[in-house]
């Protein structure tokens, strides 16, 4: 039997997972502020940059601890690092990409556009031995076979899924076997996963689709 992620996950698991994706928000925001070198910040003004009431932030940052200051705000370069550290951003991971196809490099590509040195992808594999010995990036494509040494030679902690939908679950499982219970998945189909393990579906394709639905309706209404 695999053990809870909560007695592992760098995540303080009393915090709900809605409230880590925004504060994952604000932290780009006050990365925005420091580049206008704005050195206090409040939750009225965080709320003109987002979709989420000043009241919500203010409940959202009680999570950190009291770091407002009375009647200034916010600092903003303390709550930076004081999000940073609570999201694990202080921290360097190693990642695994299950996939080296059109997916893939599209995937690994979306991933050095962020720009992250929290994140690096040190190893790559696919199912599909055609593509065994190329290379996705900088990086040689393995054989599956070779998942587990390769994870615990590495320390990888993260599985990235960016294969075809027909093969996602099982490489879902592959990584969940090799206790690689953080996954960011950028196929299109949704694996099913124990609730022990953090499963997040990267799909921009999505974003597209939904701001579409926004011009048909904005031309509808002419």
């Amino acid at each position: 039997m695999k053990k809870n992620i909560s007695n592992k996950s760098y995540i303080n698991s009393e915090i709900p997972s809605i409230v880590l994706d925004r504060m994952a928000i604000y932290l780009r925001v006050l990365n925005q502020l420091q580049q206008e070198m704005k050195k206090l910040t409040s939750s009225k003004e965080l709320s003109n940059y987002l979709p989420v009431e000043p009241g919500q932030i203010r409940k959202d940052l009680n999570y950190l601890g009291k770091f407002g200051i009375n009647g200034k705000g916010y600092n903003v370069k303390n709550l930076k690092k004081t999000l940073q550290k609570q999201l694990g951003l202080e921290a360097k991971w190693n990642a695994v990409i299950i996939g080296g196809g059109r997916l893939g490099k599209s995937s690994v590509e979306f991933m050095k556009q962020k720009k992250s040195e929290t994140f690096r992808i040190v190893a790559a594999f696919d199912p599909n031995k055609r593509l065994i010995g190329k290379k996705i990036s900088n990086l040689k494509i393995q054989n599956m076979k070779d998942l587990s040494r390769t994870v615990k030679s590495r320390n990888i902690k993260i599985g990235i899924i960016a294969t075809e939908n027909n093969n996602s679950q099982i490489v879902a499982e592959s990584l969940i076997e090799n206790e690689l219970n953080y996954i960011l998945n950028f196929s299109s189909f949704a694996p099913k996963v124990p609730d022990y393990v953090i499963l997040k579906n990267i799909d921009p394709g999505l974003q597209v689709e939904s701001m579409s639905y926004h011009l048909r309706q904005s031309s509808l209404s002419k």
